[in-house]
C-alpha cells in the first residue's frame, strides 16, 4: 500500500509532511531521517519492509515537505520532541524506531525520555555526543551551504558519508539528489542550517542508561563521519544492546546496501519478538 504525503499540525504550531505505508496489521515502524535528508532516503528499504510492517515517514521540521520555521537552530531535542507529539496524533504506539545519523539521535532522545513506549530500535552511525571535532565539521559545513550552497556543502561533507566504492560509482547521481533535497542554489537555507546548527553541543551519555528497549547499533566500517570507536561509546552506555560493524560500508548503510540493512532489520526484530513470545509476553 502506498500512501499519499499528509500533513500533521502538531501544538507547537508547525505541520510536518508525513507518509503511513504498509501493511495495516502489521508492527510499528518509524524510519528517522538523517541530516539534510528527507523521506525519499528511505526508497530503497521500504520494499523489503512494507510487506509485514506499517511504516511512518516523515520529514523533521527544515526537512523536505515539513515546515522550516525562520527562528533557529532546531537542537536536537526539539526535532525528538516533535517526533514524540506526530507519534501522539497519529495513535502510534510502542514502534519500532529506524534512525539514521541524526535520525538515530533523535531516536536516542526518545528511547531515554520515554523508555516503556517504544518495541526497540534498529540505529545505524549512532554517536553519544556531538564532540568537538564533529562540531568543526557541521560548521565547516553551514559555511560552505552559506557561501557556496548545496554543491559546495555536498563537496565538502561527501568524502566523509559514503564507503569509497559506492562513493566512486554513484558521486553523480548523489551530488545531483543532495542539490534537490536541499532546495536548490535559489532557495532560502535557513532550514538546512537550523538542522546543521542544532547539532552543536548535544550530549546525551548520562541519560543513555535509562534505555529499557533492546537496541541494535549498526556502525559502517568506512564511516569516517561517525567511525565505529565513537559509536562503540553510545553501545557500551545502553543496557544490553548490541552492536556490529558492517564491513564495506560508510555511513550511510540503509543507503548503500538497502537490502543488506532490510535483512538486519528483520531478523533482529525476529529475534526480539521471538524471545518475548518464548517468555511468554
Amino acid at each position: 500500500m502506498r500512501a499519499q504525503p499528509a500533513f500533521a499540525p502538531l501544538p507547537s504550531g508547525i505541520k510536518l509532511h508525513y507518509r503511513v505505508q504498509g501493511n495495516p496489521a502489521g508492527p510499528w515502524l518509524v524510519l528517522l531521517n538523517g541530516l539534510l535528508s528527507d523521506t525519499t532516503m528511505w526508497a530503497g528499504v521500504l520494499p523489503g519492509l512494507a510487506d509485514r510492517y506499517r511504516i511512518l515517514t516523515f520529514d523533521s521540521r527544515g526537512q523536505g515537505k515539513s515546515d522550516a520555521p525562520l527562528e533557529g537552530p532546531y537542537a536536537t531535542a526539539q526535532l525528538a520532541e516533535d517526533a514524540w507529539e506526530l507519534f501522539r496524533a497519529l495513535g502510534i504506539e510502542n514502534p519500532w524506531l529506524i534512525g539514521l545519523s541524526n535520525g538515530s539521535a533523535m531516536s536516542l532522545e526518545l528511547l531515554s525520555s520515554h523508555p516503556e513506549a517504544f518495541a526497540g530500535a534498529v540505529l545505524t552511525s549512532a554517536m553519544p555526543c556531538f564532540d568537538f571535532a564533529m562540531s568543526l565539521k557541521a560548521e565547516h559545513w553551514a559555511r560552505c551551504l552559506e557561501v557556496g550552497g548545496p554543491l559546495m556543502q555536498f563537496d565538502a561533507v561527501a568524502p566523509f558519508l559514503w564507503g569509497d566504492a559506492f562513493l566512486e560509482a554513484r558521486h553523480g547521481v548523489l551530488r545531483a539528489y543532495h542539490q534537490v533535497v536541499t532546495g536548490g542554489a535559489d532557495q532560502p537555507q535557513h532550514g538546512n542550517l537550523h538542522q546543521i546548527r542544532g547539532t552543536q553541543g548535544w550530549d546525551i551519555r548520562e541519560r543513555l542508561s535509562s534505555i529499557q528497549a533492546p537496541v541494535l547499533l549498526l556502525s559502517g566500517a568506512e564511516d569516517l563521519l561517525t567511525p565505529p570507536w565513537k559509536c562503540l561509546g553510545t553501545a557500551s552506555r545502553i543496557p544490553h544492546s548490541r552492536f556490529e560493524v558492517v564491513p564495506g560500508i560508510g555511513h550511510a548503510y540503509p543507503v548503500e546496501d538497502p537490502k543488506a540493512f532490510v535483512a538486519r532489520v528483520r531478523a533482529f526484530i525476529d529475534e526480539v519478538q521471538g524471545d518475548l513470545a518464548d517468555r511468554g509476553f
